[in-house]
């Protein structure tokens, strides 16, 4: 079964692409529609659950699917708005919006383009609005520590941005977007492909203007910005054995104008320029022979940001800048054992090093890591009826030892509708730069603090780790003809999950000194994270009216420290006038214990215009900037969500959208509008990402 968003991306374009032999099969259209987006979805391929090619509905490793057709027809711009939109995701972070999966938090997600690593987190959060959804086929999203296959950082789970392949022949496409208080972006594609040879290229400008919120007679600067993205891609076969692949990526940003920041509970005024840029490249050499199939891979990536303040800082300086480096070489060889199995070999070898005004070690030398890295995978499949996958991995890292994660995923399929999955796996992560060896001093006006990275002070960090539990039931590919002009197809799941975790890193603070609070990290915290994800899709198809696609998700999230609560069992958490319960603590900060979504969408019967409705609820939070009590337990010191007012009320962000394709001049193009956050929900200091109500155009053509 795929997830929410597979049914909504393909039916749009799978009314116009059923082939002629399917429409003389059966004069039927919306039997030629079900039938059509049935096929698709038993062919649909992923990578990421084993890094190898399996079927998404046979892969015993969970994936889900968000289209590029979803994309396109949505009026996404970035990669956060395309991931709010999925079931069991969340927008997360007060500098940056990363993503909440499984109730972790943004620097436990791995985010992968082509299955390379994204690097540049600032306070561990990756800025997505970096990524543009343009060029892309596919997102992969694998929910769930994959450690043993993927190393830290993925111990909440992988999410991988798959780009197009050209089909034979000329292709390209042309877009223009304009979003009222937000992003302005010019896109093109570009490739050509052929049995032996294919090139692609993208690019993208995106634009936005300075403006300022006003909410409950407060107003906010919000900076404009100019970034731009060039990216190119090869895959050359010189023979039935051989295929050289490689693809180089350019990225550039300038932020200026004035703005807010909320860290640490202060608000802090800023004013002045943000540059970023960032380029990786990738070469990589595949060889076939018989039943076995070797890889190499060579993958570098130098990312750079400058801040350049009005306001002298705590270095003495108004500018502070970081420099990120990482060279991968990694190595996976496959050999299918039999008819039914396949192993799986590997190892790769990582360099990574920072440098910047907040960066140095004891030394005065630049922070510097070496990873040496061996992983081993099995998958089996004893009967048509079962399917399993076994891997493991060991990392060994130069800064903070030996990690050894393994994981087992199973699949059961008992049906030809029915499949059941059961996974259990354990997850890591490094302590990262910032954590060890950052040194900062923030002057800004509005706030007054240093953060200190834990080795500068004596404190020795050891890696986070998970054990993680998955269940999964779902029902896929149903399909009822309802007359001989309508028919529905209909899918359902159920998922449970959690994780236990230990020796999570947590921010804390130290002391005050000379009038400031200083904060650094320590090992301290045991929590957990569990909860149950459904997921419904439907899509009715008529010959005459059109075809109505719909899909709901919901999550419901218990996220708890463990030792906040055995302090309240010994009656040792309490404030100035009472002692807590388990039904006054309200968990960790940041996690809604309700979220859903929910898609409508309608094709016209012919393919001339779509439209759609989009919900995300996100139910309430706590944000520890808002408590009143203070520290509530004293070993260790903690601040905890015990309150009605330390919570963020919940808001539902509604989206509209619709398309219409014509021609212009001789030339077939697709005009689109919409409304972005209909009900206009926004709270820049406490909800990233929402900026108010936004109305958006599109055009778009391809040749």
């Amino acid at each position: 079964m795929q997830t929410v968003t597979v049914l909504l991306s393909l039916v749009g374009a799978l009314l116009c692409q059923a082939a002629p032999s399917e429409i003389t099969r059966d004069t039927s259209r919306a039997s030629v529609v079900t039938d059509s987006i049935k096929t698709f979805l038993s062919r649909q391929i992923v990578v990421t659950g084993t890094r190898n090619e399996l079927r998404a509905k046979d892969s015993p490793v969970r994936v889900e699917i968000i289209g590029s057709q979803r994309l396109q027809n949505s009026g996404l711009v970035t990669m956060g708005d395309a991931l709010r939109e999925q079931n069991g995701l969340a927008l997360s972070g007060t500098i940056r919006s990363g993503i909440q999966m499984n109730g972790l938090g943004p620097d436990h997600t791995l985010i992968l383009i082509d299955g390379q690593p994204v690097i540049g987190r600032v306070a561990g959060v990756l800025d997505l609005s970096r990524l543009s959804v343009g060029n892309i086929e596919r997102i992969e999203i694998v929910k769930g520590p994959m450690s043993s296959m993927y190393g830290s950082d993925a111990l909440a789970g992988v999410i991988n941005i798959i780009t197009k392949r050209p089909p034979n022949g000329l292709t390209g496409t042309l877009m223009l977007q304009q979003i009222s208080r937000g992003l302005n972006e010019v896109r093109t594609e570009l490739g050509w492909g052929s049995d032996s040879l294919e090139l692609s290229g993208f690019a993208n400008i995106k634009d936005q203007r300075a403006f300022t919120l006003t909410r409950n007679g407060v107003s906010i600067p919000v900076a404009g910005f100019l970034d731009g993205t060039l990216q190119t891609k090869l895959q050359w076969k010189p023979s039935r054995q051989w295929t050289v692949r490689s693809w180089i990526r350019a990225f550039g940003s300038q932020t200026s104008g004035a703005f807010v920041e909320s860290v640490l509970g202060q608000i802090a005024a800023n004013s002045g320029s943000v540059d970023q840029w960032d380029g990786s490249a990738t070469c990589n050499i595949e060889y076939r022979s018989g039943r076995a199939r070797l890889n190499l891979t060579t993958y570098g990536s130098l990312y750079n940001e400058r801040y350049n303040f009005d306001t002298v800082q705590g270095s003495g300086s108004t500018v502070d800048d970081m420099r990120r480096r990482i060279l991968r070489t990694f190595g996976q060889y496959d050999l299918t054992v039999g008819l039914r199995n396949r192993l799986t070999l590997g190892g790769e070898i990582i360099y990574d090093d920072i440098a910047g005004t907040r960066y140095r070690d004891s030394t005065g030398a630049d922070p510097f890591y070496r990873t040496h890295v061996g992983f081993a995978q099995w998958e089996g499949l004893p009967t048509d009826y079962i399917s399993y996958v076994l891997s493991a991995r060991i990392d060994d890292n130069s800064a903070f030892g030996t990690a050894v994660s393994p994981r087992f995923s199973l699949l059961l399929k008992p049906g030809e509708h029915f499949r059941a999955t059961a996974g259990i796996g354990t997850g890591f992560k490094a302590p990262d730069f910032r954590q060890l060896f950052v040194t900062f001093s923030n002057r800004l006006s509005g706030a007054g603090y240093d953060l200190i990275g834990a080795r500068r002070l004596g404190i020795d960090l050891r890696p986070e780790r998970s054990l993680t539990y998955d269940l999964g039931v779902r029902y896929e590919d149903g399909q009822r003809r309802l007359s001989l002009v309508s028919s529905v197809l209909y899918s359902a799941e159920v998922r449970a999950f959690r994780n236990d975790l230990s020796n999570l890193i947590e921010f804390y603070f130290v002391k005050r000194l000379d009038g400031r609070d200083v904060y650094s990290y320590r090992n301290i915290a045991r929590a957990y994270t569990q909860g149950i994800e459904s997921n419904l899709q439907l899509a009715f198809a008529h010959d005459v009216i059109g075809t109505f696609t719909m899909s709901a998700g919901y999550q419901f999230l218990d996220a708890k420290d463990v030792e906040v609560l055995e302090a309240i069992d010994r009656g040792q958490a309490g404030t100035i006038d009472k002692l807590l319960t388990r039904n006054d603590y309200g968990g960790l900060w940041g996690r809604s214990r309700n979220s859903g979504t929910l898609r409508l969408q309608y094709d016209e019967a012919e393919g001339a215009y779509s439209f759609n409705v989009r919900f995300q609820f996100l139910g309430r939070f706590g944000v520890e900037s808002l408590d009143k009590n203070g520290v509530v337990i004293s070993e260790p010191p903690r601040k905890v969500l015990d309150r009605d007012d330390e919570y963020v009320a919940g808001y539902t962000v509604v989206n509209l959208a619709g398309s219409t394709t014509t021609s212009i001049l001789g030339i077939n193009a697709t005009i689109g509008a919409g409304i972005l956050n209909a009900l206009d929900v926004c709270d820049p200091t406490l909800i990233p990402g929402l900026v108010g109500r936004q109305f958006y155009v599109q055009l778009s053509t391809r040749f």
